[in-house]
């Protein structure tokens, strides 16, 4: 084994293991003690470890730099990694959460639209992000819809990978692997029922690009692709973390693509449709957001700007994580 692969096998291990520490720490600790201590370590971690946090002040002042000082954006900054603890903490527990008390802890807003994209009786995609607690998402819609599944990107490190959808299997979230066959999602869409998926992952330079905050992201087309393909609905839906340490979801009207269009005026309008709710939540709390992954890592050509690539080939389809 060269001495790349070892160092990155013990960085894999040592992740794993902080993980596995962390889930015996907070197994015998209240859901509510679990958010408290989180926040703790979000703020321990923003002072002490350094994890990405060059990326999270640049993405930062690249967004929000012309109407904040850098005293703000520090502050912001810290705020987003007490979120991000506390995220962190919450999955380490919700999988032992009975379905009654999943729903005790989140406030719904919009719930007819939910209903509503399910009458159409063709399922109905929803597209969240990387914004508040996601997984907790994916934790109630289990415990509302009788065929729910995600999209879930494998992680390069398999012990953590097997960890993580451990945890979702036990919290009731059916897991769909990217890059496998479509046929489980197709099934899943035919038989009433929801694919869940994260839309703001980079997806490189065959991405379409939108507007992401004032400024161009690539975004995959996987979503709006299928849900052209098959006429079904999607919606969008974000979980708000309240000061109170509950949780609002919030779902959207759902958009039905105009049976009028073609492929690829149907797969732009949904893309940029999705893509502006969840800048909408970010700009009313932008604390709440993944700051921490280079979400505009991908440029577009000097060419071309934003909006203008509806012609990319990007059929991957967005992942849960």
């Amino acid at each position: 084994m060269s001495l790349g692969n070892r160092r990155k096998t013990l960085v894999q291990w040592r992740d794993y293991l902080l993980l596995r520490l962390v889930l015996l720490l907070a197994s015998p600790l209240p859901f509510r003690s679990l958010q408290r201590l989180g926040r703790t370590l979000g703020l321990c971690a923003w002072y002490v470890l350094p994890f990405r946090r060059r990326v999270v002040l640049d993405n930062l002042r690249a967004t929000y730099g012309a109407a904040m000082d850098e005293t703000a954006l520090r502050t912001l900054a810290r705020r987003f990694y007490a979120q991000l603890g506390t995220t962190l903490l919450e999955f380490c527990g919700y999988w032992r959460l009975s379905p009654e008390h999943v729903r005790s802890l989140i406030d719904v807003q919009g719930r007819e639209h939910l209903e509503a994209a399910l009458a159409s009786r063709r399922g109905a995609l929803l597209v969240s992000g990387h914004f508040g607690n996601w997984e907790l998402v994916a934790a109630w819609l289990a415990t509302e819809c009788p065929q729910v599944k995600f999209l879930v990107k494998s992680q390069s490190n398999r012990r953590v990978d097997r960890l993580q959808n451990e945890l979702r299997r036990r919290a009731g979230v059916g897991v769909i692997r990217t890059g496998a066959t479509t046929k489980e999602m197709l099934r899943t869409l035919r038989g009433g029922g929801v694919i869940g998926l994260l839309g703001d992952q980079d997806a490189g330079a065959g991405g379409m690009f939108v507007n992401f905050l004032g400024r161009p992201a690539s975004v995959f087309r996987g979503a709006a692709t299928l849900a052209w393909k098959l006429r079904c609905p999607v919606l969008t839906g974000f979980l708000i973390r309240l000061p109170s340490g509950r949780h609002r979801l919030e779902f959207n009207e759902p958009f039905f693509a105009d049976s009028g269009w073609d492929e690829k005026r149907a797969v732009a309008e949904i893309t940029r449709w999705h893509t502006r709710q969840l800048a909408d939540v970010v700009e009313r709390y932008p604390d709440q957001y993944f700051w921490v992954h280079r979400r505009w890592k991908t440029r577009p050509p000097a060419n071309e700007s934003a909006d203008d690539r509806g012609d990319a080939a990007a059929r991957n389809p967005e992942t849960i994580t």
